[in-house]
């Protein structure tokens, strides 16, 4: 049988139905849960090779053979005592909703850590189909799985699958609509050892759930031994001291906490059937694949393929970027030309025109030709598995600075839009790192500041002081970085997954390009275009010498800028970019190179420009994730260090020039 494109669900039968039928997609992370969603369903979620990406769960329905069906994509989770805020969600969600069948997605190259989890799913008593995920990966490797023996020792059917290239879609549906319409199958429940089991059967009876649900007892039974926080709310205990004196009886004979034994025993069991169903092929030579995958963990050469890629990387963004504005420049400036006339009916109506069109002009021919392919070389890193390289190699310097290695893949998005990368922050589990890389992402110069800066640079300035500013900025963000972790609590240390290195499908790519920019045009594009119209309604009522006037004994007197500046920084906020065309019509000239500006005068207004403040859809996304407290925070030290750096190059190059 042919196997299913994306978002084709075969329509072989039609059956009538009394409500929709749910799916929950559960498994640990990295194990391809986004990757087989996207292939079940026409709605697309963003999938990366990277651990923890899924925060939020995604849901969609499908026709299946005739029938609706409901499929939602849950966070990945590594145990149902969860430690981390995606994890919560995941098992809140299994206990609070009514589930019809759990797909557990298993990467099959790490078998015996995955059915740890699969054991715990087994304890809620839910219809369960098991979805061998990566298959063709882990024969690469020399791992076969017996399915047949698999489904024996759970009674869960089993299908070997790799969702990224859609190989084995059509078994799985078939195995979806038998558990689901036809023959369900509960899955058999692991038992503990002799002991466990007895102390099990004999607090059964000490208490009742509080609501109806569709979790087998034997879960909540398990729970109150093993982890009563989680579940205190849905029970209603009867016979406490009986539940106490039984753990007690536990702790006394293991001599270890409740929750240790519990996960001993599924590991134990873990263990017992990966060594039934797993056949090893022994091979002692490493492919091509694994040898440059130590290459890039080994800290010497790591270290250097590092640097290479990120020289690489930047080299390819400002090539491609510049070449992407380049098209656009010329149907842009003919573009302009159509309302030219409308100058000479209706000034003001001439203004909002134009400020309209500035804004657009600004995001398709400044700010996209630069973040498209910083999209897609980020999506190669990600699917490669290349990202969370970087990440690991780059967790020991971090954690000098405070901050910890999963902020790699934020700051990287960082440079073409701050967006995206506040966005991306998601995946760092710990609450405290998460804000602090968020913080320090504000200060990360993305495309548009990139643009403030090699433009005025190549201007007025050469070359080497671009380097010298960056070399800055990275220093200001380390020091920055380390006098705030001294107010926080420690960084904990880099747990995650290091992904297999893989092969990216280009189909993929493109995908999650497109909509990481509809993203992009949904999210910042009317703020650009918003702003732009602002300035213009302004320019039009003659507001700038006004401005002007206003931030003049701060323009002038601390940073030692001409006043005329003070518009160009004001509307900075809306859009960066606007610094550069306003600088130089502050002065009233048409070429950059003609700004009477000293190199000190520029290297501190440029400084300034990069710490300052978030722009207009950079501070709405912040205010979005984490409310106008920590905002307000990010703002106050932004303009506290965009000072304190100003003055110094002021003070420091007055002194030389």
């Amino acid at each position: 049988m042919p196997e299913l494109q994306l978002g084709e669900v075969s329509l072989k039968k039609s059956k009538s139905k009394t409500s929709i039928k749910s799916i929950a997609l559960v498994g640990q992370p990295n194990s391809g849960k986004s990757t087989l969603f996207n292939a079940l369903s026409d709605v697309k979620v963003s999938t990366a090779n990277f651990a923890g990406t899924t925060v939020e769960y995604k849901e969609t329905v499908i026709n299946l053979f005739g029938s609706d069906v409901h499929i939602i994509d849950l966070p990945g989770i590594y145990s149902l005592n969860p430690s981390e805020p995606a994890e919560f969600v995941t098992l809140n969600y299994l206990l609070d909703n009514s589930i019809d069948l759990i797909i557990n997605v298993i990467d099959s190259t790490f078998i015996t850590r995955s059915l740890e989890l699969t054991i715990e799913l087994t304890e809620l008593g839910i219809p369960m189909l098991i979805a061998l995920n990566m298959t063709d990966e882990a024969q690469k490797k020399g791992i076969d799985i017996n399915t047949e023996e698999l489904e024996r020792l759970l009674n869960v059917p089993t299908v070997k699958i790799s969702a990224l290239y859609r190989k084995g879609i059509t078994e799985l549906l078939e195995k979806i609509e038998t558990q689901l319409f036809i023959s369900p199958k509960t899955p058999t429940q692991q038992k503990f050892t002799f002991h466990i089991e007895q102390v099990l059967n004999r607090i059964k009876e000490s208490f009742e759930i509080a609501s109806q649900n569709h979790i087998d007892k034997r879960f909540y039974t398990i729970k109150v031994l093993e982890n009563p926080s989680l579940i205190k709310n849905k029970l209603e205990i009867t016979n406490s001291n009986k539940i106490k004196l039984a753990i007690d009886e536990i702790i006394s004979q293991h001599q270890i906490p409740a929750y240790e034994i519990f996960e001993s025993e599924r590991h134990h069991r873990s263990m017992e059937i990966s060594h039934k169903v797993t056949i090893y092929a022994h091979s002692s030579k490493l492919t091509f694949i694994d040898k440059l995958d130590l290459l890039f963990l080994k800290p010497f050469s790591g270290y250097f393929f590092a640097i290479f890629f990120f020289a690489t990387y930047f080299f390819l963004i400002f090539s491609a970027g510049g070449w992407i504005g380049s098209l656009f420049e010329q149907p842009l400036s003919e573009l302009s030309k159509l309302f030219e006339p409308l100058k000479d009916k209706t000034l003001l109506g001439w203004f909002i025109v134009d400020g309209i069109y500035q804004g657009i002009s600004g995001a398709i021919g400044i700010v996209l030709p630069y973040f498209l392919p910083l999209l897609f070389l980020t999506s190669i890193l990600e699917e490669t598995g290349y990202m969370a390289r970087i990440a690991y190699l780059m967790d020991t310097i971090f954690h000098r600075i405070g901050l910890h290695g999963k902020s790699v893949a934020s700051f990287v998005m960082g440079f073409g839009c701050t967006v995206p990368a506040v966005y991306a922050t998601r995946i760092i589990e710990s609450k405290r790192d998460r804000l602090l890389a968020s913080v320090l992402i504000n200060f990360i110069p993305c495309s548009a500041r990139l643009t403030v800066i090699f433009a005025l640079t190549t201007a007025l300035t050469g070359p080497l002081w671009t380097i010298v500013i960056f070399l800055y900025i990275l220093i200001a963000i380390a020091v920055t970085s380390k006098i705030l972790s001294t107010f926080l609590p420690k960084p904990i240390g880099l747990i995650m997954e290091i992904p297999p290195l893989r092969l990216p499908s280009f189909k993929i790519i493109l995908k999650k390009t497109y909509y990481k920019i509809l993203e992009f045009f949904k999210v910042a594009f009317p703020f650009l275009v918003l702003g732009s119209l602002a300035l213009s309604i302004l320019d039009y009522f003659n507001f700038t010498k006004t401005m002007n006037s206003l931030f003049e004994p701060f323009i002038s007197n601390i940073l030692g800028l001409p006043k005329e500046l003070g518009t160009p920084l004001v509307f900075g906020f809306l859009r960066k970019e606007l610094a550069v065309f306003m600088t130089s019509q502050a002065f009233g000239v048409n070429n950059l190179s003609n700004i009477p500006l000293t190199i000190p005068q520029v290297v501190s207004f440029l400084i300034f420009i990069v710490f300052y403040l978030p722009c207009v859809s950079t501070s709405a996304v912040f205010w979005k994730e984490f409310g106008w407290k920590h905002l307000l925070t990010t703002v106050v030290l932004g303009f506290l260090l965009s000072t304190i750096s100003a003055l110094f190059f002021r003070i420091t190059l007055t002194t030389i020039f």
